[in-house]
């Protein structure tokens, strides 16, 4: 389990860092493309704009990602999770619920789920180390950690059309 927090570790803070390099980068040449879209100044406004308040919170999630120890459990490729689904095909998908039901993960899905994770419980995965998770990390008393969650778990998951 070690090796897979170190890896999931390591893949977020280089994702994070390979932004950075290609925000900052882009535009950074000062060529004809960059010339007419930035004006007299020859640099393209979206490299010099700060994030957007959406990509803060995908920013945020994902070092709370790393940082609360959600990668011991999640992984955010297509392999399946440790002791949890993997978020690279968790949003936007429909997961069985313990007791049969299905359920969208949808924005909604993701609050309830770390806010009161009993009532999304997944099957095919143990309970405990999310229910214990979120009342070590008091999830239910910090919504902008939720929403920094919920945001970097649905930029990770599959795009829809």
């Amino acid at each position: 389990m070690g090796a897979a927090l170190l890896v999931g570790a390591a893949f977020a803070l280089l994702a994070g860092a390979a932004l950075a390099l290609a925000v900052a980068g882009c535009g950074a040449s000062g060529g004809a493309a960059s010339t007419a879209a930035g004006g007299a100044s020859g640099e393209s406004s979206y490299a010099t704009a700060p994030f957007t308040h959406q990509e803060q919170l995908v920013q945020q999630g994902a070092r709370l990602y790393v940082a609360d120890g959600c990668s011991a459990c999640h992984a955010i490729d297509t392999r399946r999770g440790a002791l949890g689904p993997s978020f690279a095909v968790l949003a936007g998908n429909e997961v069985t619920l313990r007791d049969g039901r299905r359920a969208l993960v949808d924005e909604r899905f993701l609050h309830t789920a770390l806010t009161a994770p009993a009532r999304t419980e997944v099957r095919g995965y143990a309970p405990a180390p999310m229910l214990a998770a979120v009342r070590r990390l008091r999830l239910a008393h910090d919504p902008a950690a939720v929403a920094a969650l919920a945001a970097f778990i649905e930029q990770i998951g599959p795009e829809t059309p």
